[in-house]
């Protein structure tokens, strides 16, 4: 995936104008790059409800948009070995050919650890996460795939979770090559997470348990995740997707 930060100064409509001529780049050029499906993902309509939500749980400001990318691994090597494929990402993904502030966008790549798949309906939430100051990024990265998740996925009837999927940051020489393409250039989160979330059960007894739950959740958040350099983005729904 690909977080991307506007320009500063960007006029919005160019920002739309941009959103779909990238969508169109990847439908057009799928094959060529080994993209398997592409999602473009924003926070359209959710401006007031990001913020409030970025105060309530302490933050960072979030990117402007997501890029999200399946991709076969043997495809991609394929055209980053030549000069026309690596042209071809360029043109396509990179940070400039967008109008995208190159230096804080950040691009993120692993294996997708798929905990919960279910209905597509609900509010889209996209966490960009890292961990405390005393944890390394791999303790921090094996905690959030092997305890959190599990964790936070194990109550997703009560809390109204219907869909959750975590990339953790582990591939960084692919990462490196498309950097070099023009990608984003920052340092990415330790892991991101795509969560779909729908409205939980109403019922005095659910909502005792799901209390429950929220307070075992929270406790653990606090023990490994530093809100101040994570990001949360309520996005839009997600109708500029590809899929071959």
């Amino acid at each position: 995936m690909q977080g991307l930060y506007k320009l500063p100064g960007a006029a919005a409509g160019r920002f739309n104008d941009l959103r779909e001529q990238r969508r169109q780049a990847f439908s057009e050029h799928a094959d060529y790059l080994g993209a398997v499906s592409y999602e473009w993902l924003d926070g359209r309509g959710r401006g007031l409800a990001n913020r409030l939500l970025r105060r309530m749980r302490g933050t960072a400001r979030p990117v402007d948009a997501v890029e999200v990318f399946a991709i076969s691994e043997a495809a991609l090597r394929e055209s980053l070995a030549s000069e026309a494929g690596r042209l071809r990402w360029r043109e396509v993904a990179g940070c400039c050919s967008g109008g995208f502030d190159t230096a804080r966008s950040f691009i993120l790549m692993g294996r997708p650890i798929r905990l919960l798949e279910g209905e597509n309906s609900g509010q889209n939430v996209l966490w960009f996460g890292n961990g405390l100051g005393h944890l390394s990024q791999a303790e921090f990265v094996r905690h959030y795939t092997t305890c959190h998740g599990p964790l936070v996925a194990g109550h997703a009837e009560v809390i109204g979770l219907r869909s959750y999927l975590q990339v953790p940051a582990q591939q960084s020489e692919l990462c490196d090559s498309l950097r070099e393409l023009g990608l984003g250039q920052s340092k990415p989160p330790a892991v991101f997470a795509q969560l779909i979330v729908g409205a939980p059960p109403l019922s005095l007894s659910m909502f005792r348990i799901r209390r429950a739950a929220n307070r075992e959740i929270k406790a653990d958040e606090q023990r490994h995740i530093d809100f101040a350099s994570s990001m949360l983005l309520l996005s839009s729904k997600a109708d500029l997707n590809v899929t071959k």
